[in-house]
C-alpha cells in the first residue's frame, strides 16, 4: 500500500473502468493525465480522511430500488490501492467452493457445481435456497473490524464515511458501501466460512458429512445448500446458517429462503435447475429470458424511426450477450425460442415503418437470404460485408461444457501458473461473424 507501482495501477484502474466518468460528492474525475498524476501522488496514509458517499438508486427487477454508494475518486483509488493488498489474503482464507467476485472464478463455475453435486442417481434431492436480507446494508461494523485483516484505522474510516443523499448527510451505522471498489472483498471474507459451518452441523466426522450430502455453492450473497433429506435442511443445516449470519448482523429472508425438491426445481444465477425423471437439465430460467426479450421489446420500441444499421448495434450486444452467459447449459431450444420472439418484433417494427407497402416489398428491404437461413435481418450495404450487417442469432451460438475451476487453485500462489496459463489458452476466444468474443 505504500509501494509507487501499487499506486499508478491503483489510479490506472479506477480511471479505466466502467465508472470512470461517475462523480462522487465532490463532482470531480481523473480525466486528464496531471489529474491522474496528482491524485496517485494524494494517495497517502498520513492525513488521509475519506469524503460522504453519493447515494444512489438504481432499478431492481421485482421493482425495487438498490441503494449505491459512489465514493469520490480519492477514496475510489484508495480501495483499489488496499485491495492489491487484500486481496490475495482474501483468496487464501476463501471457502472452496465460493465463486463470487474472485479472480478466475465466475457463475460458470458456480453452475457446474451445480451439475457435479446434483446430477447422480445417488445426489442429494433437496435443496435450501439462501437470501439474506439487505447483504451490503447490513453487516456488522464490529465483526468487520475485528476479523478483516487491514489497517483498522482506514476500514473505520470507510465503514463510518456516511452518505449524502438529496443533500442531507446520514451516517453509516452498519453495512459495507455497495459501490465501493473494496466492498465485494469485504463482504465475501465475512462470508467466508459458511462452509465450514454447514458441514459442522452434521458433525465432525467425515462419514456424517458424506450421509447428510452437504455440498455449499456461493456466488457472493447467493447460496445454495444439498442435502439428503428435507429434515437435515430444516433441523440441523438451517439453524447453523442463521446463527452464523446472526454474528455477521445479518439474517435470512424468510420469504426467499426456501427448502426444494431436486424434481420442482430451482433458479440460481440465472438458470434453472431441474431433474427431469432423473435426469438433470440446466437451462436458462424463464426470468431470464422474460428479461432479454423485455429489453429488446424496449428498444425496438424506443427505436421506431432510426435506421436499421442503428437499431442493429443496439440489440446485437445485448443478445450476443445473454447467449453467451447461457452458452454453458442446454439452452438451444430457448436459443431457437427467443430468436423467434426477437424475429416477431422486428418484422411488426418493419411493417410499421411502410405502412403503405405490401408484406414483399418489407421483406426485400430488410431481410435477407444467408446460405441455408432464410428471413434474415440484415441491411443492403456493401460496407459491411456480402451479406450486409446482420441481426445477432442466439441459435449461432454453440453450446460448450465449461470446465469447473480446481476448488483449492490459488491465483496468487506461483504453483498454480501453469493451471492458470493452460486454463486460459483453452477459453481464449470463441468466433462469432468473424470477429473474436474473448471469453
Amino acid at each position: 500500500t505504500r509501494s509507487h507501482n501499487g499506486k499508478m495501477l491503483a489510479v490506472k484502474r479506477v480511471t479505466e473502468n466502467r465508472g470512470k466518468r461517475t462523480p462522487g460528492v465532490d463532482g470531480r474525475i481523473w480525466s486528464s493525465p496531471a489529474a491522474r498524476w496528482n491524485g496517485m501522488l494524494s494517495l497517502r496514509h498520513r492525513g488521509y480522511r475519506t469524503m460522504p458517499l453519493r447515494r444512489v438508486y438504481i432499478p431492481k427487477s421485482n421493482g425495487k430500488k438498490r441503494p449505491l454508494g459512489i465514493p469520490c475518486m480519492k477514496c475510489r483509488a484508495m480501495q483499489a490501492l488496499w485491495k492489491l493488498a487484500l486481496e490475495p489474503i482474501a483468496e487464501t482464507l476463501a471457502d472452496v467452493n465460493s465463486y463470487g467476485f474472485r479472480p478466475e472464478r465466475s457463475t460458470a463455475d458456480a453452475i457446474q457445481h451445480c451439475f457435479n453435486a446434483l446430477a447422480r442417481r445417488t445426489s442429494p434431492e433437496w435443496i435450501l435456497e439462501g437470501d439474506i436480507r439487505g447483504c451490503f446494508d447490513n453487516f456488522s461494523h464490529s465483526w468487520i473490524l475485528e476479523n478483516v485483516a487491514m489497517d483498522k484505522e482506514v476500514l473505520r474510516k470507510w465503514l463510518q464515511a456516511g452518505y449524502i443523499d438529496e443533500g442531507t448527510l446520514f451516517e453509516s451505522r452498519a453495512g459495507t458501501p455497495q459501490g465501493g471498489v473494496i466492498s465485494p472483498v469485504i463482504a465475501n471474507m465475512a462470508l467466508d466460512g459458511l462452509e465450514a459451518a454447514v458441514h459442522a452441523s452434521v458433525g465432525a466426522t467425515r462419514y456424517a458429512r458424506k450421509y447428510a450430502k452437504l455440498n455449499v455453492i456461493r456466488y457472493a450473497d447467493d447460496f445454495v445448500v444439498t442435502g439428503a433429506s428435507k429434515e437435515v435442511l430444516e433441523s440441523r443445516v438451517l439453524p447453523a446458517v442463521k446463527a452464523f449470519m446472526a454474528v455477521r448482523g445479518l439474517e435470512l429472508s424468510e420469504e426467499k429462503t426456501r427448502i426444494t425438491n431436486i424434481a420442482d426445481g430451482f433458479d440460481f444465477l440465472g438458470q434453472n435447475v431441474r431433474k427431469y425423471g432423473g435426469k438433470l437439465l440446466i437451462k436458462p430460467a424463464r426470468k431470464s429470458t422474460k428479461s432479454l426479450l423485455d429489453k429488446v421489446r424496449a428498444i425496438i420500441k424506443g427505436h421506431a424511426s432510426v435506421t436499421q444499421e442503428v437499431l442493429i448495434y443496439k440489440l446485437n450486444p445485448v443478445i450476443r450477450g445473454w447467449a453467451m452467459y447461457h452458452r454453458h447449459v442446454v439452452a438451444k431450444v430457448t436459443f431457437s425460442s427467443v430468436d423467434s420472439h426477437i424475429w416477431q418484433l422486428l418484422w411488426k417494427w418493419a411493417r410499421r415503418r411502410h405502412p403503405t407497402k405490401g408484406a414483399r416489398w418489407v421483406r426485400k428491404k430488410y431481410f435477407r437470404m444467408d446460405g441455408w437461413r432464410s428471413w434474415v435481418f440484415a441491411t443492403n450495404s456493401a460496407a459491411h460485408g456480402a451479406h450486409g450487417l446482420q441481426r445477432f442469432q442466439a441459435s449461432t451460438v454453440p453450446i460448450t461444457r465449461h470446465v469447473k475451476i480446481c476448488g483449492s487453485a490459488h491465483p496468487f500462489d506461483p504453483i498454480w501458473d501453469d493451471y492458470f496459463i493452460r486454463r486460459r489458452t483453452k477459453n481464449r476466444s470463441v468466433k462469432l461473424f468473424g470477429a473474436t468474443v474473448w471469453c
